[in-house]
């Protein structure tokens, strides 16, 4: 199966990409899966690297040609934002511009969060930054994370990950602290609108898979409810097992 028919995506679906771990690439695989035979817009509502000249079909970083675009009739990848800064990065569409733009869209990919390409995370008070119409929401957890020393060189904002984990300065990351990030309110799917989709990236061999399975059972004990659907596997290789 392709990674859209995972999520269950449909005809007009708004979907917004929280986490750590693989959000761009998820972004433009579905994107590319989608193009061939829809109008699909991709964005962000924070900052995203410009992509490779390949990922995208139309590019529009002026909010003056945006209606151009709006009006194409041509199946393909579309990418708007409000300009490119010093870093390469595309600016962000604010709520009030993708009101006005989804309707000229089958779909609408957002990047709805930033993690410094870090493995993992934690989210201050303005984040992640989750537009109000979203149909699904897909936190991404990098199953590699485990394992690793936790400090502001491997976490992004970790005093703030300690303080949901109840995980120490120097301490390696644990499944138990995963899964309290997933499940806190502060955590993953802080603020998420729509279904709430759980991705575990990076599973590349039978002890990713295991780690991963283990992962899911502990997070159901916690909450079973909290989640729509799971599903785990690797990007990087087009794999993927549905869990929920």
């Amino acid at each position: 199966m392709m990674l859209s028919n995972y999520i269950g995506l449909v005809e007009k679906d708004i979907l917004s990409i929280v986490g750590a771990g693989g959000k761009t690439t998820m972004m433009f695989k579905l994107a590319e899966e989608l193009r061939g035979s829809n109008k699909v817009l991709v964005t962000t509502t924070t900052k995203v690297y410009t992509p490779a000249l390949n990922k995208y079909d139309f590019i529009c970083t002026d909010k003056n040609d945006f209606y151009k675009y709006c009006n194409m009739k041509e199946n393909g990848i579309y990418i708007l934002g409000l300009g490119i800064n010093d870093e390469n990065k595309i600016l962000g569409l604010s709520y009030k511009e993708l009101d006005e733009l989804a309707p000229y869209f089958d779909y609408i990919l957002i990047e709805a969060d930033g993690a410094k390409k870090k493995r993992l995370k934690a989210w201050n008070e303005f984040e992640p930054v989750i537009y109000g119409k979203t149909t699904k929401t897909i936190g991404i957890m990098d199953i590699q994370s485990l394992g690793m020393v936790i400090n502001e060189d491997s976490v992004h904002r970790s005093k703030i990950f300690r303080e949901i984990t109840g995980a120490h300065e120097g301490e390696i990351v644990k499944s138990e602290h995963l899964s309290e990030i997933i499940v806190n309110p502060r955590g993953l799917f802080k603020g998420a609108i729509g279904e709430r989709i759980l991705y575990i990236n990076k599973v590349e061999d039978p002890k990713d898979l295991r780690l991963a399975e283990l992962l899911v059972e502990e997070i159901n004990l916690k909450n079973k409810k909290l989640l729509n659907s799971v599903f785990i596997g690797s990007l990087n290789n087009n794999v993927y097992y549905s869990k929920v």
